[in-house]
Formats: C-alpha cells, sequence, structure tokens
C-alpha cells in the first residue's frame, strides 16, 4: 500500500516536472515583438559570435544546411548572397543546426568548401546541440528571423513565397527582403510571420 502510495506520487512529480519542462520550452521560444534569444556560437573559422554583441545592428538569421535541395537552390540563385550584399549595413548570419549524428552533418572543413564553391561570404554557426534552433523554434533549412538593432525579432518565415522554385526570382515575393526595407522605412514589418518551407533542420 505504502510502496504503491510513493509509486503514485511519483509519478505525478515526473509528469508535472514534464510539464513545467514543456512551458518553459514554449515561453522561451522566439516570438515577433518580444527579445529574440541570446546566443553565443562558433563559426566555421572558430570565431566566437553573440547576438548581445550585435546590438546596435539589424541581423538576420538563416538556418542553413548544404544536404538540403532547398538550401543547395537559393545558393545556387544566390538568394540570400544578394540580399546580403544589398544590405552592408546588417548582420547575416547562417546557423546550421545538424546533429552531428545525423548524416546530413558536415565537418567545418567540408562547410567551408560548400561555401566557397557558392560564394557564401557570410558566416556559418554551427549550433551543433541544436539548443539554439530549439530556442528559435528553427523547422526548416531555410528558416529565416529579422532581429533589430534593440534585440527585438521582428520576422519569423520563409524567405519568399515560392516554395517549389517554380518562379524567376524577381517574380518572387521576398519576406526577408520586405521586411528589411520595411524596418528602414519606419514601418512594421508585414507580414511578420509566414510558414517556413525546406527540409527539417536535422537536431
Amino acid at each position: 500500500m505504502v510502496q504503491t502510495m510513493r509509486s503514485k506520487i511519483l509519478s505525478l512529480v515526473v509528469a508535472a516536472a514534464a510539464a513545467l519542462a514543456l512551458a518553459c520550452d514554449a515561453s522561451a521560444a522566439a516570438t515577433v515583438g518580444e527579445a529574440a534569444p541570446d546566443f553565443t556560437l562558433t563559426d566555421l573559422q572558430g570565431q566566437e559570435h553573440s547576438l548581445a554583441d550585435l546590438r546596435g545592428k539589424v541581423v538576420v538569421l538563416e538556418w542553413i544546411n548544404p544536404n538540403c535541395p532547398f538550401s543547395v537552390r537559393h545558393a545556387k540563385e544566390k538568394t540570400m548572397i544578394r540580399l546580403a550584399d544589398e544590405h552592408p549595413e546588417i548582420v547575416w548570419l547562417a546557423v546550421n543546426s545538424s546533429n552531428p549524428e545525423s548524416s546530413d552533418y558536415l565537418e567545418p572543413a567540408e562547410h567551408v568548401a560548400y561555401n566557397r564553391k557558392h560564394a557564401i561570404d557570410y558566416p556559418v554557426l554551427y549550433d551543433t546541440s541544436g539548443d539554439v534552433g530549439r530556442a528559435y523554434d528553427a523547422k526548416t533549412t531555410p528558416h529565416m528571423y529579422i532581429i533589430d538593432a534593440e534585440g527585438t525579432l521582428l520576422y519569423n518565415g520563409a524567405i519568399d513565397d515560392d516554395p517549389g522554385g517554380r518562379q524567376k526570382p524577381p517574380e518572387r515575393t521576398n519576406y526577408v527582403a520586405g521586411g528589411l526595407a520595411d524596418h528602414s522605412g519606419g514601418a512594421s514589418v508585414d507580414p511578420a510571420t509566414t510558414k517556413p518551407y525546406g527540409c527539417t533542420v536535422k537536431y
């Protein structure tokens, strides 16, 4: 009887702890209009990048995976590269959250070679634990975020409105380009959220 009661109490404690953990995870997820989750990650050259250190700059985050056809298509089309080059005033960071146990994982030297092949010249940060990706609730590669100079998340979603890549780039609505234009013009980013598309992040 006593043993049964202890088991029930233990089960309740475990269930309560799990519920609390889920609630904490949900509250920590990136939300448009609120502070973007801080992070410190290392790039392919071993240099650390901290979001807190970038206050005063608009930051764009791009979740990337060189083994994802969607990421590769945009790299070949230079979708992100051109947009980053058009906005030298912002900081563009790519994040790779692939788990080292995943078949999609690349060693840093392999990623450097991929970047060189596609002329990707902005930093690529490795998030091998997946902690930063989960904090942002990054779902796909690519998955895009815009963060303002005060550290507030302005946009969360897709790079554009053409998941299948059927339209020519000039015919697409590039949500990140539009969001940056809205923000620089003093307007609210509209839309502030869209549904991201691509391969699932390989946590």
